[in-house]
């Protein structure tokens, strides 16, 4: 089943250590990556850096990414202090997507923290959940996640206008 899952971490390189998780979590096969994105905010920046792991760097692709575009609908109107529209809620509804749940990163994506944004098919949380809190103090990392129907990663990206 797919899955939109946000590793929140307390400090600005906490996504930088999950991502190398992620890729050990993929080549095991605990977990099936479509997209994945790290934000970074450094405590001086104006804004967070946003870097794509998913697909690796020797795939080419044309295509944009989903968690990109998510991210910039979020914290835009996080930014601007307003709700998402009602529009951009409703088509995320229908994707299996809360957006209470995007409320809750952009809440906890300030300055001085990072997260890692995974949309994953098929994943044992058996194995996935230890290994994202493997070495953290208890507190560093949030882990938020959502469920989404079968064709919810293409219904995401009709979504957010991909």
């Amino acid at each position: 089943m797919p899955a939109l899952t946000v590793w929140c971490y307390s400090t600005p390189l906490g996504a930088t250590a999950g991502s190398v998780r992620l890729r050990r979590l993929e080549e095991a096969q605990a977990l099936e990556v479509i997209d994945a994105i790290t934000v970074s905010w450094a405590p001086g920046a104006h804004r967070p850096r946003v870097t794509r792991l998913w697909p690796p760097p020797e795939v080419i692709t044309r295509e944009p990414s989903v968690l990109v575009a998510l991210l910039r609908t979020a914290i835009g109107a996080s930014h601007s202090g307003d709700p998402l529209p009602p529009d951009v809620a409703d088509r995320l509804a229908a994707t299996g997507l809360d957006p209470a749940l995007l409320e809750a990163v952009t809440e906890r994506l300030v300055r001085g923290t990072s997260a890692l944004l995974v949309l994953s098919g098929a994943a044992d949380l058996s194995v996935v959940v230890p290994a994202v809190r493997q070495r953290i103090v208890s507190g560093d990392v949030t882990l938020l996640r959502a469920d989404l129907p079968d064709d919810g990663p293409a219904l995401l990206r009709t979504a957010v206008g991909l």
